[in-house]
């Protein structure tokens, strides 16, 4: 039996970075859920590891949350959310549905 995504995603293509420690490693938001996002990014992770994710939101504003890898095909990662302040989760559903409105207006 394989994976079921809970969660439909929604492409993104925003900027961002992967933190573990003092390693900072760029990244690009491939797409996202209302739990997880899928990266492109050169950092080499395991499943399960908890890393930093910072993702540039625009208008100098930067979302920061904690994510646990959960897959892992070279360039790509998959990450669910695990831990994220309010105020960023706000800034999450934000993107999240300026997201939703760029994938409409594209097609």
């Amino acid at each position: 039996m394989g994976f079921k995504r809970k969660q439909s995603r929604v492409q993104s293509g925003r900027i961002g970075r992967l933190q573990r420690g003092t390693l900072v490693v760029s990244c690009t938001v491939v797409d996202v859920s209302d739990s997880g996002v899928q990266l492109e990014s050169r950092l080499v992770v395991k499943p399960g590891e908890i890393v930093q994710l910072l993702i540039e939101c625009g208008k100098e504003e930067t979302l920061t949350c904690e994510v646990e890898v959960v897959h892992v095909r070279a360039p790509k990662i998959g990450a669910k959310i695990t831990s994220i302040t309010p105020e960023n989760q706000a800034r999450f559903a934000r993107m999240l549905d300026d997201d939703v409105q760029n994938a409409f207006t594209r097609h």
